[in-house]
């Protein structure tokens, strides 16, 4: 029999991160990534969403987003309230462009992060990050961010996030 080693060492590491949560969550405001699309799997220390900068780390819900603007909703999306742990990409008055697939920000592309489902792209190409808002974006491919949805108001932003105890 042969046992899966980086399994098993995965999910001892996430049950360390879920034991030290579970006891320092009340003191420390820790928060634990088991998604490992965009940001590392590991336990993350919360504060709160002042002065957001671009590369911040941030935690949005999905459904509150949805509620606030509902025509950006696609047909088969089905969302539940869902907190997101997403990149600041871009601050107001950015430039996003689209070339191909690509998504451009302030001249800078990003390859790994094409645009894959074109039916859920509500985004008009070329704009500009309106004030008060924040381009949130992962830098893959699979994740639903604002290059499907579009700038997030900056008041939805609910906290920021670091790392505390993270792998890839």
């Amino acid at each position: 029999m042969k046992i899966d080693v980086t399994g098993l060492r995965n999910l001892t590491l996430i049950l360390i991160c879920v034991a030290l949560a579970v006891a320092a969550f009340p003191v420390f405001d820790l928060r634990i990534n088991i998604t490992s699309s965009h940001v590392p799997v590991g336990l993350w220390r919360s504060y709160p969403a002042t002065a957001i900068e671009a590369g911040d780390v941030v935690v949005y819900d999905i459904y509150d987003l949805f509620l606030e603007n509902p025509q950006i909703y696609a047909d088969g999306m089905t969302f539940e309230s869902s907190r997101i742990i997403k990149i600041v990409a871009a601050l107001p008055g950015a430039m996003i462009e689209r070339s191909g697939d690509e998504v451009i920000v302030d001249g800078t592309r990003y390859p790994s992060a094409r645009i894959l489902k074109k039916s859920w792209c509500n985004v008009e190409y070329p704009m500009i990050v309106p004030d008060g808002s924040v381009w949130l974006m992962a830098d893959v491919s699979s994740a639903f961010d604002s290059r499907y949805h579009g700038p997030v108001p900056a008041g939805l932003i609910r906290e920021k996030v670091s790392p505390v105890l993270v792998w890839k």
